[in-house]
């Protein structure tokens, strides 16, 4: 009985759905039936009643879940400890890229290496020209193993687990030759007259507080949606169509002709280490250490 699917099997009757563990796990809703079918063909019993609406537990399922979770518990456990007797260094595959940058974490991670001795960062540039919704959740467990990025409440419920490590500031990033170039800070009434450039609405719980916030302030503002969160090429079309493009701290030198200035607002961006939301072995481990370092 594989893990994976005791995994995707927990996830399904966290979300009540095929279709959103899909979502979820960066799989297809096939491949979860597939592998909820294996259980099932395993274990010779149904474990979910299947509907228009959703999946809910048989009484076999329902049993079944507690075994799962105790499963992949003493799982983790059994990674957990060998490791700890035999001392062998894990290696912790941390992406990066222009969009996802490591280094926010490598002050910590400085403080705090000595007393993780048995694990060692390996430091992987990741792709910057990926276009999927998520794209930088999907890296995870694939790519990388942690990543450093932004989240809120809706991605540490389904998506991610998250370190927080701080906050980034929004700043608006301008070309060089617009009038707002020159400015050491703005306020929002300084952007009258300008076409605003952002994610849409549901992409970003702290963009859509800041979006607010700017309507309030001054609904003649001219908001231009993106296709979804950025890519290198959204910084391209702030450049080509003379854009005010809203950009958070460690964006801010990415594109050579955009100039970024602070603007004036109580919104932050929260940022941190981030993990699959289900992480196990190694990972799991590494983030429960790190967590409890960073508390102390």
């Amino acid at each position: 009985m594989e893990t994976n699917n005791l995994q995707t099997f927990i996830s399904v009757v966290r979300s009540g759905s095929f279709t959103k563990t899909a979502e979820q796990n960066f799989i297809s809703s096939t491949a979860v039936m597939k592998q909820i079918n294996r259980l099932e063909q395993e274990l010779d019993t149904k474990l979910f009643d299947r509907s228009s609406t959703g999946v809910t537990l048989t009484p076999s399922g329902n049993v079944f879940l507690k075994y799962a979770e105790t499963v992949l518990k003493l799982t983790t456990q059994v990674y957990t400890d060998c490791h700890q007797l035999d001392g062998t260094i894990q290696t912790i595959r941390l992406g990066t890229s222009l969009l996802h940058p490591s280094m926010p974490f490598m002050p910590t991670w400085n403080q705090i290496k000595d007393q993780l001795p048995n694990y060692q960062l390996q430091i992987l540039q990741i792709p910057g020209d990926l276009t999927a919704n998520n794209r930088e959740y999907s890296m995870l467990g694939r790519e990388c193993d942690i990543m450093i990025g932004t989240f809120d409440q809706a991605t540490t419920r389904s998506l991610v687990t998250a370190i927080p490590l701080g906050t980034y500031q929004f700043g608006i990033a301008v070309r060089s030759d617009n009038p707002l170039a020159s400015k050491e800070e703005l306020s929002i009434a300084d952007l009258k007259g300008q076409t605003l450039l952002m994610v849409p609405t549901g992409v970003s719980e702290k963009n859509d507080q800041l979006r607010q916030e700017i309507l309030d302030t001054d609904p003649e503002i001219t908001i231009k949606y993106t296709n979804g969160r950025y890519d290198i090429n959204v910084f391209n079309q702030a450049v080509d169509e003379n854009d005010a493009l809203i950009n958070v701290t460690p964006w801010k030198n990415i594109h050579p002709n955009l100039v970024t200035i602070p603007l004036k607002t109580s919104i932050e961006v929260e940022y941190g280490i981030l993990a699959p939301k289900h992480a196990t072995g190694k990972v799991k481990h590494f983030m429960d250490h790190v967590h409890q370092l960073i508390q102390q």
